[in-house]
């Protein structure tokens, strides 16, 4: 417990008013802009530092959660107010105790009030909700959809922290998705932690909503983001929360660094996988034109002899023109060694490959094909796989897979 909490009440903050905003700048590294701030509360009671959870806790405990979730949204938007006469297009984030939010609350019309009233559109009002500290779902759904035709802006907060339900994204139809900093954090050195995200920002462009970094510091894992599209950030790396607006040519600095930085790994990474996929048309080329001198009974020994020439083939099988596999999977032994898992277990000859991602593509038209990275069920490993339509001597059509081993 805070050691001040006895020497000031929650009543005695609500009586007087002892609450403040303090501004964390929200930035899109692509639009190389600011796009506005998140409103944190702070208490400003002489000679105190309440944090923000403390006076949450304290208001709960008393019963008085609701009134000071308001108090704290009223100063936010009273001290924004002058900020969006300047720029109106700029956007501030208010936070939505969920735990706030009944019927009453739903339709108080409350927010709605304060906010025309100091002559701020609610088209520039992001209200975020941690969903999961809602008791009412159907409260939660009101509010939203409330607010939502009003023209207020919503994000889920904390995506990804553990306690987030999921199923109230499509009952909510978020318009950002917040990821927490739990995923955000480190995620350059993480590939679970990336894939984990990688995935949360694709719901998010199927969906329509923009996903949102918050808690970044660290240039890596911004590049990162970028990297699998995420564009809007929040974090120290941008700006600690501060009483007045960040200042813009320090925001402004960061961004076009950045901006920077991105560009130049960008066009190393397009060009690195140019020269990648031009090296394996050439490989799968010439083991097809190698294929096509031998017959049905020659391919296993020659499939073989490919793994022994090239360390980076994992797998290599032929399927027949309706995708069931014709030879055995001849694989590289060192590489089922290195991270064999018991569950993994190359495909047998007879096997039907015909729902396979590697094989419909080649069944619709395309004469060759290369999926994105998996968890190949040979071996356990992160591999692609690259399929091409060749024939063998006698001219029947098959089609050469080769796994690849894979890194990002």
């Amino acid at each position: 417990m805070f050691e001040t909490a006895e020497a000031i009440t929650i009543d005695d903050i609500l009586e007087n008013g002892w609450v403040s905003a303090a501004f964390q700048p929200l930035v899109s590294i692509k639009r190389k802009a600011l796009l506005g701030v998140e409103a944190l509360a702070r208490c400003s009671a002489p000679g105190e530092n309440i944090p923000p959870l403390e006076m949450f806790r304290m208001a709960g405990e008393a019963g008085r959660l609701l009134e000071f979730d308001r108090l704290c949204r009223k100063k936010a938007l009273e001290a924004f107010a002058p900020i969006h006469a300047l720029d109106r297009g700029l956007i501030v984030s208010l936070n939505v105790d969920g735990h706030a939010i009944d019927a009453e609350a739903a339709r108080s019309g409350t927010l709605i009030g304060l906010v025309k009233s100091l002559g701020i559109s609610p088209n520039n009002v992001l209200i975020e909700i941690v969903e999961s500290r809602a008791k009412d779902s159907k409260a939660l759904e009101e509010f939203v959809g409330i607010h939502r035709k009003n023209g207020f802006l919503i994000a889920l907060d904390d995506l990804g922290a553990g306690h987030s339900n999921l199923d109230r994204i499509p009952l909510l139809k978020p318009d950002v998705l917040k990821l927490d900093r739990s995923l955000v954090s480190g995620v350059d050195g993480h590939m679970t932690k990336l894939e984990v995200v990688k995935s949360f920002v694709q719901m998010a462009s199927r969906l329509g909503a923009l996903a949102l970094a918050e808690g970044v510091e660290r240039q890596e894992d911004i590049l990162r983001l970028l990297e699998i599209g995420v564009d809007v950030f929040q974090g120290y790396y941008f700006g600690r929360p501060a009483m007045r607006m960040p200042r813009p040519e320090i925001v402004t600095e960061r961004i076009d660094y950045l901006a920077a930085r991105f560009q130049a790994s960008a066009t190393e990474r397009f060009a690195a996988q140019k020269e990648l996929y031009a090296r394996h048309d050439a490989l799968v080329l010439g083991l097809c034109q190698r294929l096509g001198a031998v017959g049905a009974a020659g391919l296993d020994m020659l499939l073989t002899s490919f793994i022994d020439e090239s360390e980076c083939i994992e797998c290599l099988y032929v399927l027949n023109a309706r995708g069931v596999q014709t030879t055995d999977t001849v694989c590289n032994p060192a590489k089922l060694r290195k991270r064999k898992r018991f569950i993994y277990e190359p495909a047998r000859k007879g096997a039907d490959h015909s729902l396979k991602e590697y094989y419909l593509p080649l069944r619709a038209g395309l004469p060759k094909f290369t999926t994105q990275p998996y968890i190949s069920l040979a071996s356990g490993n992160r591999c692609i796989t690259l399929s091409a339509r060749c024939r063998d001597r006698d001219g029947r059509p098959i089609i050469l897979c080769a796994d690849l081993d894979h890194r990002d």
